[in-house]
């Protein structure tokens, strides 16, 4: 992924994963948020589905798009929990915001999670920590593609 500068680059970048305006996976989303909760549930905590989640799944599950040109480093478009343990970091991040949050892509190398949460931000859960990228998915993916430094989660907590 290089770094993404305009919205029209995002949705380039979204359309060469197969992304395309109007696209609708509502099964896939359906089946993946169901599968999402069980994880959480399996790993200590809850998770409720959140609307914008729900609207953003619907148009980008399953979508896989490269992070790195050079590696097998991806981002993958699916409701995941990285590693043991993430469901309470995620509650820590969503009772810090007073707000509801919900995974809805992750990437391979890191093991990051790019949440939603209730009002539509976009946040990076990193084993480093708790990031903000951006109020709307085009401002989201542009920080996220650029990279630290990031804006920690904190600074939007309530």
């Amino acid at each position: 992924m290089h770094i993404l500068k305009s919205s029209e680059a995002v949705d380039a970048w979204l359309a060469g994963a197969g992304w395309h305006p109007g696209r609708r996976c509502d099964d896939l989303a359906a089946a993946e948020v169901e599968f999402a909760v069980e994880s959480f549930r399996n790993d200590g905590g809850s998770l409720d589905v959140i609307a914008p989640a729900l609207f953003f799944l619907r148009e980008h599950v399953g979508l896989v798009a490269p992070r790195r040109a050079s590696t097998e480093d991806r981002v993958m478009f699916y409701p995941r929990l990285m590693y043991v343990g993430a469901a309470e970091d995620v509650q820590d991040i969503a009772d810090g915001l007073g707000k509801k949050v919900f995974p809805v892509a992750h990437d391979t190398y890191d093991g990051g999670t790019i949440l939603i949460d209730e009002v539509g931000r976009f946040f990076y859960l990193h084993h480093s920590g708790g990031y903000f990228l951006g109020n709307d998915k085009h401002s989201a993916l542009m920080s996220y593609s650029r990279g630290y430094p990031l804006d920690d989660a904190e600074d939007y907590y309530a």
